[in-house]
């Protein structure tokens, strides 16, 4: 079943006009975007994304769509030059656009199909039969970029077996590694550049640090992987890589990992970390640790292994400004995206764990993520 072209209701949600177009057995070749003032912008981002992959687009304005009988005429104009096969898709649009475009539709016998974001299947509204499943889904970068985000970078590293197992360590003894890696990561984050080309160094290590096991542990683990060295009472980093690695980039890794590994079971359709980002502005930059779309939901993941009880930015703590960021970056993907914030050291106060609950924003931390494969797929259902 495929139609010549697709009528196309635009509201906020991207993805169920979006989904039925990328398929290759059910892409259209042209598609009509039915375009409220308020929704202009929207348009806009949706148009550019199908243009880039071959769709011919155009636009049918409705000045007023919440006024029934107007929206009938420009639809039942529209529906009576097209000289081609033409399918209603009437998930998106206001409920007044959309009764009145099914309308025009029935009245003419021509299709009508709802797309149900779920789980992308295809239902017929215009006659009785089994619905069927979009084999297309929507990858992330097309789904920020739907949104009105430019994505200038976005990496999925292949993870080496030897990385693997020290992110996996330094998860499953986050108690009794979180204050050593804590001060570990304030280093790595004052090192500077040092006199052989490329390398980062530390300022110079106090008594506690020198009689501490934990991180003494902590050294000897990141030596091993040539992450760093120990040079006259320095920690020495042979690229800025290594250092960014050391101070905090090892969680990011650890939750890449396991959001790969579990990306078939939990109906992950894609992943990314490290994604740079550009708002609609045009100024804003962002980045996001980690995200990945389910069912056509965006969840991003901000990991955090420093102490969220410390002093921030703004004169609230870090765990504040932490929260406030996630839920800033949560509007970037719609109402239905969900976030979570990683606390690797269990270090976020209480009021700023009552602030993330009523933000409906969920929190990850400590011992937690010794079963980490299993929070994450509890939190993607």
């Amino acid at each position: 079943m495929k139609f010549d072209s697709h009528l196309c209701l635009v509201s906020a949600q991207a993805a169920p006009n979006l989904t039925p177009a990328l398929d290759p057995a059910f892409r259209p070749a042209s598609i009509t975007l039915a375009v409220s003032t308020d929704m202009q912008e929207k348009a806009r981002w949706l148009e550019s994304v199908l243009k880039e992959q071959g769709v011919k687009v155009e636009k049918l304005d409705i000045q007023n769509p919440y006024d029934y009988f107007e929206c009938w005429d420009n639809f039942a104009e529209w529906l009576g030059n097209q000289t081609n096969e033409a399918a209603l898709n009437v998930t998106g649009g206001t409920k007044v656009m959309a009764m009145a475009a099914q309308d025009v539709f029935h009245e003419e016998k021509k299709p009508v199909f709802y797309v149900n974001i779920e789980n992308d299947e295809v239902i017929r509204l215009d006659k009785r039969g089994a619905g069927f499943i979009l084999s297309s889904k929507i990858k992330l970068k097309h789904y920020l970029e739907a949104h009105g985000y430019t994505v200038s970078q976005l990496c999925k590293p292949d993870i080496k077996g030897n990385i693997r197992d020290l992110v996996d360590r330094l998860a499953y003894e986050s108690e009794r590694l979180g204050r050593a890696l804590g001060k570990l990561n304030w280093l790595a984050s004052q090192a500077e550049e040092g006199s052989r080309t490329g390398t980062f160094v530390t300022p110079a290590l106090d008594r506690y640090d020198q009689d501490s096991k934990a991180f003494d542990s902590l050294i000897s683990m990141f030596k091993e992987e040539n992450m760093l060295s120990l040079e006259k009472n320095r920690l020495v980093f042979p690229d800025d890589a290594a250092r960014r690695f050391v101070n905090g980039g090892w969680l990011e890794y650890l939750f890449a990992q396991s959001i790969a590994s579990i990306a078939p079971a939990a109906d992950i359709v894609d992943w990314g970390m490290n994604i740079d980002v550009c708002a609609p502005n045009g100024s804003t930059r962002n980045e996001l640790d980690i995200a990945c779309l389910v069912k056509n939901t965006l969840h991003i993941i901000e990991c955090k292994s420093a102490n969220l009880a410390a002093d921030g930015r703004t004169g609230d703590s870090s765990g504040t400004d932490a929260i406030y960021k996630l839920d800033a970056l949560r509007r970037m993907g719609g109402l239905r995206t969900k976030a979570m914030l990683v606390d690797f050291r269990g270090s976020l106060s209480e009021s700023d764990k009552k602030r993330a609950r009523q933000m409906n924003l969920d929190i990850l931390s400590g011992a937690q993520l010794r079963d980490l494969k299993g929070a994450l797929k509890t939190w993607l259902k």
